[in-house]
């Protein structure tokens, strides 16, 4: 349906915006559900930027 080095980029930011979300949710304190949002945005970045750099 969709490729996935046009989706993954939008499910990065998306991940972000809920983590910047449950960061203002909790006051400022970085939790473990803030952390694993980062984390997951981060490797969801990662495999986009390297989708969407590869030589074919």
């Amino acid at each position: 349906m969709f490729e996935p080095r046009n989706l993954f980029p939008v499910i990065a930011v998306i991940l972000v915006l809920l983590a910047a979300a449950r960061w203002l949710r909790s006051r400022g304190k970085p939790d473990a559900a803030t952390r694993t949002w980062l984390l997951m945005a981060a490797i969801f970045g990662i495999v986009s930027w390297w989708l969407n750099h590869r030589q074919l």
